[in-house]
């Protein structure tokens, strides 16, 4: 007893400049989970406008950051200069898909109703069958109801495309100026931490748009090398467009196989002599093993590194993505495990009242001075 009370009162050590003061670091907690819970809820429905928007916005930031660094132009004309010449190239290239698309869905439904098995079989129905001019009826009206259901799929795609393009034109033309005047605005200790935050941020994002184009580059290459192997025409061309469509969420690979069962079907193979539907089946089907092993074995290893997490975390992660949010949850959950990973670290430091990133320092971002347009 005696040596207790001998001891000294010792106050509390001083807090570390920019350190969070108790009230803060139980608000930052209650405030994580409140929006761990908000963000479910919220962003379910906006998940594929979401991921396509922020592609787009990945992509085009490295021509916009790299014109903007080589000359003295105003940020905003940078932008412009960029966006205008891709919003043409990308009217002009939905305008083509659905110009073609169009003729060869004419084609396809032609060449099922002058193809003499289908005649024949329309024939024994009204013929020999009660009900069969009804059947023959239906048959007709689901060929129908089919292609304009593909047809409003294709057009949905455009559409859904463009206004994400948009979206990631208003993105990178104001939130990289606002989120620098937000930066000045805090002291140099918050500067610093935030700045290394969104360093992290942006090389999760990164790396998985890395291991994502390359994903993309490999089933391009086995597609096209599928096709060609079994003498389908335009093989390369339908490479680089199963490529291209795959780095769209959700719709790019049902398009990119849409694509390759009318091709298929409808020009057949140079030297394979199979019936038309037995070879589509075969390519078809061919086709889907090999990309659901590269997506599946391939691309978690991939993203896996370039996101530094483990593999098993991965694999889990896409499994519980896909029963929750589908194919679009799936094509996600590694770059936001990625930064859910970065942003627990970051808050559980602070409330932990610790440096978040001792003898680190932020390299030069989109919250630089410079970047703040004129």
């Amino acid at each position: 007893m005696k040596e207790i009370e001998l001891q000294k009162f010792e106050p509390p050590p001083p807090r570390r400049p920019g350190e969070w003061d108790q009230f803060t670091r139980q608000a930052a907690i209650v405030i994580l989970l409140l929006g761990v819970l908000l963000l479910i809820s919220v962003l379910r429905p906006l998940l594929n406008l979401l991921g396509v928007t922020g592609i787009f916005i990945l992509i085009l930031s490295y021509p916009v950051n790299s014109l903007r660094s080589r000359t003295k132009l105003a940020y905003p004309a940078v932008v412009l200069i960029v966006f205008i010449p891709i919003a043409i190239l990308l009217f002009l290239l939905f305008g083509n898909v659905l110009q073609w698309f169009i003729t060869q869905t004419n084609a396809l439904v032609t060449t099922i109703k002058d193809s003499p098995l289908v005649t024949q079989a329309l024939n024994t129905l009204l013929n020999q069958i009660p009900d069969g001019s009804a059947i023959s009826s239906g048959f007709l009206r689901n060929l129908a109801e089919f292609v304009g259901h593909q047809l409003s799929l294709v057009v949905k795609v455009i559409s859904f495309s463009s206004i994400s393009f948009f979206l990631a034109f208003l993105f990178i033309l104001e939130m990289p100026a606002n989120l620098a005047r937000s930066f000045q605005s805090l002291s140099d200790v918050s500067q610093r931490e935030f700045g290394i935050l969104f360093d992290r941020l942006s090389n999760v994002w990164n790396g998985w748009l890395r291991s994502t184009v390359i994903t993309s580059i490999i089933i391009g290459s086995t597609t096209a090398l599928e096709l060609f192997i079994f003498g389908i025409p335009y093989a390369g061309i339908l490479g680089v467009v199963t490529g291209f469509l795959n780095l769209v969420p959700t719709f790019g690979p049902l398009i990119s196989y849409l694509l390759i069962i009318i091709v298929t079907y409808t020009q057949g193979s140079s030297y394979i002599t199979w019936n038309p539907v037995a070879l589509t089946l075969v390519v078809w089907i061919i086709n889907v093993l090999i990309n659901q092993v590269v997506r599946l074995v391939i691309f978690p290893r991939l993203a896996g590194k370039a996101v530094h997490l483990p593999v098993f975390l991965v694999i889990l992660g896409l499994v519980v993505a896909a029963v929750l949010w589908g194919v679009i949850g799936v094509i996600l959950v590694i770059p936001l495990l990625g930064t859910v990973r970065e942003g627990l670290n970051y808050l559980l430091r602070k409330i932990n009242r610790q440096d978040p990133y001792p003898g680190e320092q932020p390299q030069a971002g989109f919250w630089a001075k410079e970047i703040v347009s004129k």
